[in-house]
Parts: structure tokens; C-alpha cells; sequence
């Protein structure tokens, strides 16, 4: 059967957006692994993506959108358990286990001492903290002078791949007849419920941002965050955009995925606020500040 081409353009876009949302999360698991913290992370942040991307997957699947779309929602929110699980370990979980294993050692020991600090519980808090900012090498040095060559190129290769493994992966699906024509009709209208929860989810991800973006300047900081994490996010927005308006430019068509279009484009903006943040901290670690 042959394949209409805005639908094969639509499916490849789809396929590498699932493909960088796939390895979105790596980079800053592996971040959050190395620091042993997630404290760069806002947990705001993760709770409103999370809540955006529940009412993405009920839309979807409710006004039967293109399969891609309802394959992304449903991997966007087992990504944000994962995130979300880690983000509780070592930020609330991990501290405590610490605390009950030094007040064990005291205990052991002789009991408490008048040496013993009066908030132990904040104290090992911090001496996780400090011993995490001591191990961390974080992807926000990308921007100084000695990482910045080897980290771009690094990111630009993760891209590359990305690009390759989703493109791959939707040709392999096409030859081997598991993924086929989308029969998405665009003149078909959705239902309203479904826009609605679409219009939910597009708040929820043009709000979500925003709490990270409050505590990287709260921070005067992006260490614990890894820049490919957003470059991916960026790279993932956009061609689930482009599946999308690449099936058709119909009006009702348009008008029953606008929802899910101002969700995934407009957060670019946000994202380059980030991406402006990670490049003005980096400078400001590299520059007067550490001559001081």
C-alpha cells in the first residue's frame, strides 16, 4: 500500500519525538546518580509536568488522536514517576536512612555526647548536600572554557543519535507492517471534554517550567541539572509538533490537536529561558566571581 507522504513525515517526526523522549531522562537520572541529590531539580516542576502529562494521555485517548501522540503520553508519565521517585529518594528519603545510620553509631558507641550537634537531622541534611556539591561535576560547566568543546560535542552526538534511532525505528515499523496508515480523519471534530482536558494539559506544561526557572535563580545556579535533559525536551517538543501539523493543515484538524500544539511549542520558550540560564551561571562560575 502506498504510504501518503504527509503521513510518512508525520510518523517519522513522531517516532523521533518518542525517540528523544525515550532518552530525555537519562542524562539527569545519571545527573541526580553521580551527585547522589536531586536537589537541582524542582519538585513543583516535576509534579505540574506530571499533572500535564495525565491530562495529555485522557485527551489523546479520548479524542482518538494519531497513535503516536497517545504512545508519548503514556511514556511521558511513567517518566515522570521515575523522576519523581528518584527526586524522593535522594532528596527526603536518603537523608534520613543517614541519620538513622549515625544516631545507630552513637548509640553503639556510648550515647549521645555533649559534642553531639543539637539538629542532627539538619546537620546530616547538609553534610549530604556539601558531600554531593563536592562530587559533582555538573553538564552546566558545558560553558567554561576547558569543558565547553567536549560537552558540545558530546550533545550534538546525542542528538544526532536520537534523530537516527527515531527515524530507524519508524522505517523498520513501516517495513515490517507494524505501524501503518494513521486513518486519523482531520475533518472529524473532538470531543469537548477531550479539549478541555487538552487546554488543562497545555496549561500545566506552560506553567510547569516556571518553578524551575524561580529556583535556578533562587540558586544563582543549574548545577544538579543536565543540559542535554532540556536539549532532548526541545528536540522532542518540536518534532511532536511537526508529526502533527505535518499530517494536515485542515482547519478542523488544527482546531482538535491546538491544544496539544500550544503544549508542546509553547514550552520552547521556557526552554530557552533555561537553556539563557545555564550560560549566564556557567559564566558567572567561570568568571570574577572565582577570582575573588
Amino acid at each position: 500500500m502506498q504510504l501518503p507522504l504527509n503521513e510518512a513525515f508525520s510518523g517519522i517526526f513522531g517516532s523521533i519525538s518518542l525517540a528523544s523522549w525515550m532518552f530525555l531522562i537519562v542524562p539527569q537520572l545519571w545527573e541526580n546518580f553521580r551527585n547522589q541529590s536531586a536537589e537541582g531539580l524542582s519538585t513543583l516542576f516535576l509534579i505540574i509536568w506530571l499533572l500535564g502529562d495525565i491530562c495529555n494521555l485522557i485527551g489523546a485517548l479520548w479524542a482518538h488522536l494519531l497513535p503516536t501522540v497517545v504512545a508519548l503520553g503514556i511514556y511521558f508519565c511513567l517518566v515522570d514517576f521515575i523522576m519523581l521517585a528518584q527526586l524522593i529518594y535522594y532528596n527526603h528519603y536518603r537523608p534520613k536512612k543517614r541519620y538513622r545510620f549515625i544516631q545507630n553509631r552513637r548509640s553503639d558507641r556510648a550515647g549521645p555526647s555533649s559534642t553531639d550537634p543539637l539538629l542532627p537531622d539538619a546537620e546530616a541534611s547538609r553534610a549530604m548536600k556539601h558531600s554531593g556539591s563536592q562530587r559533582r561535576d555538573s553538564l552546566s560547566e558545558v560553558f567554561s572554557d576547558s569543558s565547553s568543546p567536549k560537552e558540545a560535542i558530546r550533545n550534538a552526538i546525542s542528538v544526532l543519535l536520537v534523530l537516527f534511532v527515531g527515524t530507524a525505528g519508524w522505517f523498520i515499523a513501516w517495513k515490517t507492517g507494524a505501524w501503518g496508515p494513521q486513518g486519523d480523519s482531520p475533518d472529524t471534530e473532538a470531543p469537548l471534554g477531550a479539549l478541555i482536558l487538552g487546554y488543562a494539559s497545555s496549561f500545566f506544561y506552560l506553567t510547569a517550567r516556571l518553578p524551575q526557572i524561580y529556583t535556578n535563580a533562587k540558586r544563582q545556579s543549574c548545577n544538579g541539572l543536565s543540559i542535554l535533559f532540556f536539549i532532548l525536551s526541545t528536540v522532542g517538543n518540536l518534532t511532536y509538533g511537526a508529526s502533527i501539523l505535518s499530517f494536515s493543515l485542515e482547519h478542523n484538524y488544527l482546531l482538535k490537536n491546538t491544544p496539544w500544539l500550544l503544549g508542546s511549542l509553547g514550552t520552547l520558550v521556557q526552554d530557552f529561558v533555561i537553556f539563557g540560564q545555564f550560560i549566564y551561571y556557567g559564566t558567572l562560575r567561570t568568571g570574577p566571581s572565582e577570582e575573588a
